[in-house]
């Protein structure tokens, strides 16, 4: 016979046993409830898109999904972007963090290459519970950081779409082996044209693709929170876009725009034309043609149209699938672009016009149809969907929640905006205040300052004179010259915390 006074020991011992057992059940259940109720978050990612849509007032550009998009949100005025370039632009927004605090700035480092243990985006929504989706090009590095996706399929590569182009590349690659040319001229040979109008549906170009892989997940996820990347590759270069998005515009309608540089500007402020040379039937020197820069024009923008479909097919399904009210969209461009202004084509500079770029928060209980010309950065978006789905900003951020102007758009938010670009071993930095961009070249080495900018964009984005050398405008050189100090100071400290 059992004692009686062991009996209920062992009753308290089972209840602790089942109480360990059985809490962290419910304590899963309830974040997983959670979880299912928090917001999805779908961002846009568009590549090389200038902040010429129609929905911030320029008419000859049509893009009637981004308008509406922007109709039901906030549009962001002034929104730049950390550096003219793909890879880091691209890193610095997933990260919430500044190029010089990620450590990259040039096209060709991955962020896993150098960080693996990096907050980023995806990661912190897959800690959360949600499914983490990449469609197309959201990454430089198309699968950078891809043990942070759910699903992260292989993009579509093809640029082209019509089989004469196809075919006059393989003609020129064989051409090219058959001469036994250098490495640098057999990849000139592979090269295609930079324009190219074809009769075909949207599914024959990769961003036709992007969006039908993208329509699939949120069919398949729409039960599930999700946190979803959708990647657009136009306007980047090739200009290539389905025949009927070139008819929506006629070539005379694009002017040539003034190839004279500002006066006064450094040599550092310049680039060469970037990835443009490249294409073939681009000459490797001098301008090109009145008639080749209207054809380049029209071409980037039939396929900002196309890009434009892209977001509205999606758009359309959320819509159908009565995901809207549940879901924080986002539309970004990664960084601006030249079209013949100054001269030049591309991005890689510290200028206005590869800086600013289009930005476009919509978000459930928030206002909508109104615009904000608050000066916000890129960094800014990691703690702004973090804090809107009810998550808490990792401390690895450099940026702030966008959310009080997204409550109060016409509220003011920051002093300066930054942007940064490198010249070999000079590292150029620019502050963009409420009317000034001031830029400084720094040597690594010396820390010197080896050239000063400062434009006026008061009335205009393409300035004619550099004022840095001008004697009134030297109190005002010596106020941003502390301020972009100041903030590069407050950068080198928070570096050497996280080492």
């Amino acid at each position: 016979m059992i004692p009686k006074f062991i009996f209920p020991r062992r009753v308290n011992v089972f209840l602790i046993l089942l109480a360990l057992i059985v809490l962290p059940v419910f304590a899963q259940a309830e974040e997983h409830q959670a979880s299912a109720d928090a917001k999805n978050v779908l961002i846009f990612f568009i590549d090389d898109l200038r902040p010429e849509l129609g929905c911030y007032d320029v008419d000859s550009i049509q893009s009637p999904s981004i308008d509406t998009l922007a109709s039901e949100g906030v549009l962001f005025e002034r929104a730049y972007c950390q550096q003219a370039l793909c890879a880091p632009s691209r890193i610095s927004m997933m990260t919430g963090q500044y190029p010089d605090h990620t450590g990259i700035v040039d096209l060709f480092t991955p962020l896993r290459k150098v960080n693996k243990t990096a907050m980023t985006l995806p990661l912190y929504f897959q800690q959360r519970g949600y499914v983490t989706a990449s469609f197309g090009k959201v990454y430089h590095h198309l699968r950078d950081d891809k043990t942070s996706w759910s699903e992260i399929p292989e993009p579509p590569s093809e640029k082209y779409a019509d089989p004469e182009t196809l075919a006059a590349i393989a003609r020129r690659v064989k051409d090219a082996k058959t001469q036994k040319l250098d490495v640098d001229q057999t990849r000139l040979a592979a090269n295609g044209p930079p324009t190219e109008c074809f009769v075909t549906a949207d599914e024959g170009y990769r961003d036709g693709i992007v969006a039908k892989q993208a329509i699939a997940s949120l069919r398949k996820n729409k039960d599930k929170p999700f946190f979803m990347c959708v990647g657009f590759a136009k306007p980047h270069l090739p200009f290539a876009a389905p025949k009927r998005y070139w008819d929506l515009y006629e070539r005379e309608q694009f002017m040539v725009p003034s190839r004279q540089r500002p006066e006064g500007s450094p040599d550092l402020a310049f680039t060469i034309w970037g990835e443009l040379r490249g294409y073939h039937g681009i000459p490797q020197q001098g301008e090109l043609s009145d008639e080749m820069t209207r054809e380049l024009m029209h071409g980037y923008a039939a396929s900002v149209s196309f890009a434009d479909a892209q977001v509205g097919k999606v758009m359309a399904e959320l819509d159908r699938l009565k995901l809207r009210d549940d879901t924080i969209v986002v539309l970004w461009g990664d960084h601006g672009y030249k079209l013949g202004d100054y001269g030049l084509w591309c991005k890689h500079t510290n200028f206005e016009l590869d800086a600013h770029v289009p930005l476009i928060i919509s978000a459930p209980g928030h206002t909508r149809g109104q615009r904000t010309k608050a000066l916000v950065e890129i960094v800014d978006l990691f703690p702004t969907v973090a804090s809107m789905t009810g998550g808490e900003v990792p401390k690895s951020c450099d940026g702030k929640s966008l959310q009080p102007l997204l409550q109060d758009p016409n509220q003011s938010f920051k002093p300066f905006a930054l942007t940064q670009y490198p010249r070999g071993s000079t590292m150029g930095y620019s502050l963009r205040n409420d009317r000034y961009r001031y830029t400084e070249w720094i040597q690594a080495g010396t820390k010197r300052v080896v050239a000063r900018e400062l434009y006026d964009h008061q009335d205009t984005s393409t300035p004619d004179r550099n004022l840095a050398a001008s004697a009134e405008q030297s109190k005002r050189i010596s106020r941003l010259a502390e301020q972009l100090n100041a903030a590069r100071r407050i950068e080198t400290t928070h570096v050497k915390m996280k080492k």
